[in-house]
């Protein structure tokens, strides 16, 4: 006779809801991003990554910076 086909139930995990600001924080974990701008079409971030920003306070030198005493000289 026919056999008794005994079909596994199948148990949803249930899965985690973040929130934007969870998982952007995610995102620029991952990438090691500092800001992220914005995504490509693609859906990779662009944004400022950390290392750029230390490469960048490393080698300028505090003079060459920009300050607030600059904006002076903005003509509009």
């Amino acid at each position: 006779m026919g056999k008794n086909n005994k079909t596994k139930k199948r148990t949803r995990k249930k899965k985690e809801i973040w929130t934007e600001e969870q998982h952007e924080e995610y995102i620029m974990d991952l990438y090691d991003m500092d800001f992220v701008a914005g995504y490509t079409e693609g859906g990779v971030p662009y944004g400022n990554f950390i290392s750029e920003d230390k490469k960048y306070f490393n080698e300028v030198n505090p003079s060459q910076r920009m300050s607030n005493d600059d904006e002076e000289d903005i003509p509009f």
